[in-house]
């Protein structure tokens, strides 16, 4: 009988080196493809570049037309001027403006008299009132200006056509000290009593 434990270290060494030899006999015997260089070819195109002439079209500046003046014959006759279109004074249409005065009839300082005892003086009793028992008081509204005097009066309450006519005379006389607002004199209107009264 053959020992397997001492033949294989023998078997083992023959498989070796049989397969080595195979191995060896393979490389030798195999085909083997010839590798060429590979030649890099530089692809080059060509470009024609053609320069296109441009027309340039010259601009022509437009003539300016001459004017030719035409002597032209006045119609006016000489005699006659444009001093009588313009108005005298040398102004030109200008318009005067208006400005509206205003006139208070409530102020902070309302107007005082001031010489009451001097315009008294002034005051007349008409003589038909006193024949015909006539008595009252006329009522009037004044007009005080910014300097104290009595441009306007307007009666309110008549007593009589002398007897208001005479109170209207006496208003004018009298002296105001001017109404004033925030310290400034201004035209005001006041309501103003003349009493007529008989004396026994």
């Amino acid at each position: 009988m053959i020992n397997l434990k001492e033949s294989f270290p023998l078997h083992f060494r023959i498989g070796l080196l049989t397969t080595i030899v195979l191995f060896i006999l393979a490389f030798q015997f195999a085909p083997v493809k010839k590798t060429g260089e590979i030649k890099k070819r530089r692809v080059t195109h060509e470009f024609k570049v053609e320069r296109i002439a441009q027309k340039v079209k010259k601009i022509v500046e437009p003539l300016e037309r001459q004017r030719v003046k035409v002597p032209v014959e006045s119609q006016t006759p000489e005699s006659e001027t444009m001093e009588k279109n313009i108005p005298e004074g040398g102004s030109f249409g200008d318009k005067e403006i208006e400005v509206k005065r205003i006139v208070f009839t409530i102020v902070e300082e309302m107007p005082e008299v001031l010489n009451m005892e001097e315009a008294r003086k002034y005051l007349e009793y008409p003589e038909i009132c006193r024949k015909a028992g006539i008595e009252g008081t006329v009522f009037l509204k004044l007009l005080v200006n910014e300097f104290g005097e009595v441009e306007q009066v307007e009666i309110l309450k008549s007593l009589h056509e002398a007897c208001d006519a005479a109170a209207v005379r006496f208003a004018y006389h009298l002296r105001f000290r001017p109404g004033k607002q925030r310290d400034i004199p201004v035209p005001v209107y006041v309501s103003f009593p003349v009493v007529f009264r008989l004396s026994e």
